[in-house]
C-alpha cells in the first residue's frame, strides 16, 4: 500500500488484496492498480469483499459513451457529483470502476468526501446541518420504461451505532442527541425530481406559527441555503480529488460518503471504457466483522479509525 502525498489510497494488485478494507472503511477511497486487463476483473474485485449487488444496470455494468443515451453517464458530458441509485430503496454501499480503455482527451474522475463536509456543517453551521436532516428530497429515474423513485433526505441519521458519530454541538438553534449517528449521506443533484408543492413544511419545528404555504416556502428557502453553503463546501478545490483513471487501475469507493464525477472528453479516436459493479453495505460490513473477528485492527489505524467513526 502507498499513502500519497494528495492522501489518496494507492494499492496495487494481488489475488487476495491483503488490508485494503479498512483503508475503505476509513477513507471511503481506494485506488488499485496492475488490475489484469479483463472484463471479469471487476468481479474478482468485488467478490473479494462479497457477492455482488444485481441492480437495473445488472451484475455488472458499462460506462461507455453511447448514441442517443438517456443517462447522462453514458455520453461524453460532464457529470456532476453525485451518488449511484438513491432512486432504489437500498442504494449500493460500496461503488467499484475498472478502468479498461482510457485514450479521449478529458475524462478524469473527481472525487469529493460528504462526510467531511457534513461534519463541518454539524460544527459551524447547525441551522444548515438541521434542515438537512429533515427536508425531503425526491431521486428519480424514469427512461426505458422503467419509473424508480424513492424520498430521503441529504443526511441520513439513526440511534444505531453503525455510521459515523456526529459531534455533539453546543449552542445554536437546534438540540442535537448524542448517540445519534449518520447513517448515510445523499447527494445526486443529477438525478433529483421537481420539488412539489408543501415539500418543506415537514423541515421546519412542530412549533412554528407560519400559514402552512408561508412555511412551505420559509423551509425552502432556508433548504436553498443550507444547500448552497454544502455545495459550495464539497467542490471547493481542496476538497476536490482528481484523477484520470488508466487502463489497469480501479478505484473502489463507499457511495454512501464519496459523491463521483466526471469531466467531459472527447471521445473522436479514443474510447473511454470503465466497468463497474456494486455491493451492499451490509456485504461489507460483514467483511469487516469477520476481519476483525480474525486480526484485531492494528492500534494506529484503530486511533484514525475512532477519530471519524
Amino acid at each position: 500500500m502507498v499513502v500519497q502525498d494528495d492522501g489518496s489510497i494507492h494499492i496495487a494488485w494481488e489475488p487476495d488484496l491483503p488490508g485494503f478494507e479498512d483503508h475503505l472503511h476509513l477513507y471511503g477511497l481506494v485506488f488499485i492498480h496492475s488490475i489484469p486487463s479483463s472484463t471479469d476483473a471487476v468481479t474478482r474485485i468485488a467478490e473479494r469483499i462479497g457477492p455482488l449487488k444485481n441492480t437495473l444496470y445488472g451484475s455488472t455494468w458499462d460506462v461507455r459513451s453511447v448514441p442517443s443515451a438517456k443517462n447522462v453517464a453514458y455520453t461524453s458530458s460532464h457529470l456532476g457529483f453525485h451518488m449511484d441509485l438513491l432512486y432504489v430503496d437500498n442504494p449500493p454501499g460500496l461503488q467499484i470502476l475498472h478502468c479498461l480503455e482510457a485514450s479521449t482527451q478529458g475524462g478524469e474522475s473527481l472525487f469529493s468526501d460528504t462526510l467531511r463536509v457534513v461534519l463541518s456543517l454539524a460544527q459551524s453551521e447547525p441551522d444548515h446541518y438541521a434542515i438537512l436532516e429533515k427536508f425531503p428530497v425526491t431521486y428519480r429515474y424514469h427512461n426505458n420504461h422503467e419509473w424508480y423513485q424513492q424520498t430521503r433526505p441529504h443526511i441520513e441519521t439513526s440511534t444505531s451505532p453503525q455510521g459515523y458519530t456526529r459531534p455533539v454541538l453546543k449552542g445554536g438553534s437546534t438540540s442535537l442527541r448524542e448517540r445519534q449517528t449518520i447513517r448515510a449521506i445523499n447527494w445526486s443533484p443529477p438525478f433529483q425530481a421537481p420539488f412539489l408543492e408543501n415539500t418543506g413544511t415537514c423541515a421546519l419545528s412542530p412549533e412554528s406559527t407560519y400559514h402552512s404555504k408561508t412555511a412551505d416556502q420559509v423551509a425552502f428557502q432556508t433548504y436553498i441555503k443550507a444547500i448552497r453553503h454544502f455545495k459550495k463546501k464539497l467542490e471547493v478545490d481542496p476538497a476536490v480529488f482528481e484523477k484520470k483513471l488508466e487502463p489497469g487501475t480501479a478505484v473502489i469507493f463507499n457511495n454512501r460518503r464519496i459523491v463521483h464525477a466526471r469531466r467531459a472528453f472527447e471521445n473522436k479516436g479514443g474510447e473511454r471504457w470503465l466497468r463497474g459493479a456494486y455491493l451492499d453495505t451490509d456485504v461489507f460490513q460483514s467483511r469487516l466483522r469477520v476481519l476483525e473477528e480474525e486480526e484485531p485492527v492494528p492500534p494506529s489505524l484503530r486511533v484514525l479509525v475512532e477519530h471519524i467513526d
